[in-house]
């Protein structure tokens, strides 16, 4: 929420990007899914899963979309192209043979998704480094939101793979928390510190 707060604030810097404005939208539906899943998990004790493995298909989507426009190189986008391709195929399979949509979370799936959009965070990266933007980092919101979504799915990976062992102790939830935190508090960094005629 504070997140959306601020963007909302700072609204004039990015007013000139439509992707910056679908990152609102995104941030926007995350924060009502949050909202019905804590109605129906926490006031009718109903369960949540297919509604935060909604949100999860939805995010990753987001972010190969969101990459995919930043990135300019052809050879890079033909591979985001390719690891959504991937990845779509890996849901239907998933989903179709293997993991309750309805009563279980989508683990292997959010690995997979994670592990392709720090492959594509790394493209747009390595885009950036060789071009003259690698200047102007700090200013730019794209670099910030770069790292808060990197360093949110590099910490998402190893969490999925071991999640039922450490869910038991209550420590799950605290690093998701903490992930989404950073990721967050990096959002929130780049939308004060970031110029208007950098975000478009």
């Amino acid at each position: 929420m504070i997140t959306i707060l601020i963007v909302v604030v700072n609204f004039d810097k990015i007013r000139s990007s439509n992707l910056l404005k679908l990152l609102l939208i995104f941030l926007v539906y995350s924060f009502i899914t949050e909202l019905i899943s804590f109605v129906i998990g926490v006031i009718f004790r109903k369960g949540t899963f297919y509604i935060y493995n909604i949100w999860n298909l939805a995010n990753s989507y987001f972010y190969f979309y969101f990459f995919y426009k930043l990135i300019n190189n052809k050879l890079y986008r033909n591979f985001i192209k390719t690891i959504i391709l991937i990845y779509t195929l890996i849901s239907i399979i998933d989903i179709a043979f293997f993991t309750n949509f309805i009563l279980e979370h989508l683990n292997y799936n959010i690995i997979v998704s994670s592990i392709l959009i720090v492959l594509s965070v790394m493209l747009y990266f390595i885009e950036l480094l060789k071009s003259d933007a690698v200047l102007k980092l700090n200013t730019s919101i794209y670099f910030w939101i770069s790292i808060g979504v990197l360093f949110f799915n590099i910490g998402m990976i190893p969490i999925c793979v071991i999640a039922e062992l450490i869910n038991y102790n209550g420590v799950f939830d605290i690093i998701i928390l903490s992930l989404n935190i950073i990721m967050a508090g990096c959002f929130i960094t780049g939308f004060i510190v970031s110029k208007k005629e950098y975000n478009v």
